[in-house]
């Protein structure tokens, strides 16, 4: 699933977050129960300037066809706005590829032509031994943004690594996005989608998203059309209740993430 990323800039209010949030922020606890999920290896945390060249890796991968591409290092750091990450534990056989392979996206790795291969041999047998690039603590499959404004969050960009799509990630994403819109005390939550996304809008509107809106060839990639969508009321009752049921089934699914205070193994 491709998710969309987003070039309207929203200002405003300004947005503090502790690092280490827990998912699951205003779901029911349900672990007490005598069926407890499965454990979920991914769990989110707010991201930190270290993990920008993760970041930035994955959205070259993702939007490669977006020019220009979004500026995570400046963004990561504005007062109005939040990016959280969806991580694990480094695998050990992760630990032992070379900093600069990690970064390289899969059309980098098998780009053929001969100044790619060369940069590649350089970077392997050079540059990763006098230089390598501080990686992050973890592993980062994905990230979200949101810039908050006013009484509105904005989602901005989910993106997500290819080879972990499929695996409930992106959704997570979403749902503590939605959390910490709530936990701000935003009243609702908008976002762009390309008109052709089905996948993205089926998920969204199941989340309570509406289309609201439309910006005309809004991409440029393609010129494509965004439409808008926006949530009801996200403080209300009805809306914490619905995203409670989905966070829950969600869990169930894919596994429970750990949440503040647990082990991550």
């Amino acid at each position: 699933m491709r998710f969309d990323t987003a070039n309207h800039i929203a200002r405003g209010k300004k947005f503090l977050l502790t690092g280490g949030i827990p998912s699951g922020l205003v779901a029911s606890d349900h672990s007490a129960g005598l069926n407890v999920p499965k454990r979920n290896e991914f769990y989110i945390r707010s991201a930190s300037v270290q993990d920008v060249v993760i970041m930035e890796s994955i959205e070259r991968e993702v939007f490669s066809d977006l020019i220009p591409l979004r500026r995570i290092s400046r963004d990561i750091t504005r007062e109005n706005g939040l990016y959280l990450n969806a991580v694990r534990q480094w695998r050990s056989s992760e630990k032992k590829i070379k900093s600069r392979l990690m970064l390289e996206t899969k059309a980098e790795k098998e780009d053929s032509r001969i100044s790619a291969r060369f940069k590649r041999t350089i970077n392997r047998y050079f540059l990763d031994y006098l230089n390598p690039p501080r990686l992050p603590p973890d592993y980062i499959a994905g990230y979200v943004g949101l810039w908050f404004v006013l009484d509105e969050a904005h989602v901005i960009v989910i993106g997500l690594r290819e080879v972990d799509r499929r695996k409930g990630i992106g959704e997570l994403l979403f749902i503590n996005a939605l959390e910490q819109a709530i936990a701000n005390n935003s009243k609702v939550v908008t976002l762009e989608v390309r008109r052709s996304n089905d996948a993205a809008i089926d998920l969204y509107m199941k989340y309570g998203f509406q289309k609201t809106g439309l910006r005309i060839r809004y991409y440029s990639d393609n010129g494509e059309d965004a439409l808008i969508m926006t949530t009801p009321p996200i403080q209300s009752d009805d809306f914490r209740v619905h995203l409670s049921n989905l966070t829950r089934q969600h869990d169930e699914k894919w596994g429970c993430p750990p949440r503040r205070g647990d082990p991550v193994d």
